[in-house]
């Protein structure tokens, strides 16, 4: 897949996730001018990465439950060799046998940091 803007939704959402506080989020935070989604997840669900590859040293930074149900998503990180510690991607959990086709509106997450 070639590189391509993160989609209204998306950005909402990453902007939402990143409002906690965590070591290096201000970085993160200013990184978010630039990022783009580079691969999807292959099972049709609406994770997100934006970075090539999982990387090395993935960390999860913040959790999220989407309020009235068991499903949630998580922001995670990458450890990057020549950047240090950048936004790896949104991860979907659902526990339904259908997948929607986008993240969940930020106003029904309940975020927290991991």
């Amino acid at each position: 897949m070639d590189a391509r803007p993160l989609t209204q939704r998306e950005r909402a959402v990453l902007e939402a996730l990143l409002t906690v506080d965590f070591p290096n989020v201000d970085t993160l935070r200013r990184e978010t001018a630039e990022v783009v989604v580079v691969d999807i997840c292959g099972c049709g669900c609406p994770s997100i990465d934006f970075q090539p590859g999982r990387g090395l040293g993935m960390t999860i930074r913040v959790n999220a439950g989407v309020r009235g149900s068991y499903e949630g998503l998580f922001l995670y990180t990458i450890e990057d060799p020549q950047r240090g510690e950048v936004l790896g991607g949104i991860e979907y959990l659902g526990v339904e046998e259908t997948n929607p086709n986008e993240l969940p509106s930020p106003e029904l997450l309940n975020i927290r940091a991991a």
